[in-house]
């Protein structure tokens, strides 16, 4: 850059001599036009009269060629498109120490996913691209059956009858690695009833896929939110046992015996329903591993967070999945009615009276059916999840065990309704 700048001021030097020179010649051409008339009384007038266009005529074509050499010079150093090639180049041959330590961190990095995946092929089937192209269809608009950021997945229909949910990663998202790799190096490792299955994957060139077990009734945000002319209604006690399932894969997560995990992107969108309406757990791209230590302490592997503060941190988006569960208010559309939750604990810490202040915001379809003690105990767990200090938070089993207190009875009341109405 200091290169460019002192031919251009060369540049600019030169031009300005150039000029004062045709200024000084304009200047020497009249003073010779008076010598010129002196001469031409003296004998021999015609010689000095061809000398004298001789000497012009060499200045003139000196300075037309000077200043086409440096107009060509100025051009070939000073203007960007003339240097884009070697600025590229340059780029290419020059490299600090900063940037060879960060291709090798880059380069180290990419090896150990690939030593991972191929641990992980023991246990997660590898498939190949073609097969999952063949299965959507070439990744069919119409096999589309959901949308996120990181992401699009497809319904893919496979041999024998059998349905999966394609997921392919966006090429150009930037954390695409870290976020195959997650999703992978969780799912292949933790097995329960609440977390989605994976059931194979692949990886190759740039293309990377993960197969999930197909979902027919979709995620819990198109249930709660349904577009115009879809009713979707969702009954007392199919919200209770969705509730109760999220929050028991998550205490499952939080208290694993040898691998504690936090979620971190907990919303409607990533619970799936399985045909019994039976959540599933999904996106783990953010999800990030515990160490508990010998004093009882918590922290976030290869993090310096606090573990308590994530996990509480898990709890609180749990709470605001369970307000969205009874009012059907849309967290994502709708944040006043969220903030005018955590305006009403700073008014009033009591946790019965703020739950009783958004008895009016639940959803009407679920009130009046002989639930409604029940509502308001649902509305006062959720409200103890979301508290603005986190350790008034309760944990994840503490919850678990709140919302298994509402089950229970939802559960046998369904049943004797059922029984009356079977009863001849």
């Amino acid at each position: 850059m200091a290169l460019d700048a002192k031919l251009a001021l060369l540049a600019t030097h030169f031009l300005s001599v150039a000029s004062y020179g045709f200024s000084s010649l304009q200047a020497s051409n009249a003073s010779d036009d008076e010598l010129g008339g002196r001469l031409q009384s003296l004998p021999g007038k015609g010689l000095w009269t061809k000398l004298d266009s001789s000497f012009r005529s060499g200045l003139e074509i000196g300075y037309v060629f000077s200043s086409v050499s440096i107009f060509t010079i100025f051009l070939s150093y000073c203007v960007p498109w003339a240097r884009l090639n070697k600025r590229t180049r340059n780029k290419m041959t020059m490299k600090t120490p900063m940037m060879a330590s960060l291709m090798e961190r880059r380069e180290k990095k990419i090896k150990e996913a690939n030593e991972q995946i191929s641990t992980f092929q023991m246990s997660i089937p590898r498939v190949s691209y073609a097969e999952l192209k063949k299965a959507t269809n070439s990744f069919d608009r119409d096999k589309v059956i959901g949308v996120g950021k990181t992401g699009t997945v497809y319904k893919a229909a496979h041999p024998h009858l059998r349905f999966t949910a394609v997921k392919r990663l966006l090429l150009d998202f930037q954390h695409l690695e870290e976020q195959f790799l997650s999703e992978l190096m969780i799912l292949g490792k933790y097995r329960h009833k609440n977390i989605v299955p994976l059931l194979a994957f692949c990886q190759e060139a740039r293309e990377r896929l993960l197969v999930y077990q197909y979902m027919p009734n979709g995620n819990l945000y198109d249930w709660l939110h349904p577009v115009k002319g879809e009713p979707k209604i969702l009954e007392w006690h199919l919200r209770v046992n969705i509730a109760v399932g999220i929050a028991r894969g998550l205490a499952w997560l939080h208290s694993h015996n040898t691998l504690q995990l936090v979620h971190l992107n907990l919303s409607s969108s990533c619970i799936l329903l399985d045909k019994h309406f039976e959540p599933k757990i999904s996106n783990f791209g953010r999800a990030m591993h515990m160490i508990t230590t010998s004093n009882a302490g918590i922290f976030m592997a290869n993090s310096e967070m606090d573990g308590w503060d994530m996990i509480k941190k898990d709890v609180h988006q749990l709470g605001v999945l369970l307000l969205e569960l009874i009012t059907g208010e849309d967290p994502s559309n709708n944040s006043e009615f969220y903030q005018s939750v955590e305006r009403k604990f700073v008014q009033n810490s009591c946790l019965s009276t703020v739950s009783a202040a958004l008895y009016c915001a639940v959803d009407k379809s679920l009130l009046g059916q002989g639930f409604d003690r029940e509502v308001l105990y649902f509305l006062k767990v959720a409200c103890n999840c979301i508290q603005p200090l986190p350790n008034r938070r309760p944990t994840m089993i503490e919850v678990h065990k709140m919302l298994m207190a509402i089950h229970i009875p939802t559960f046998w009341a369904k049943t004797t309704i059922s029984m009356n109405l079977a009863a001849p």
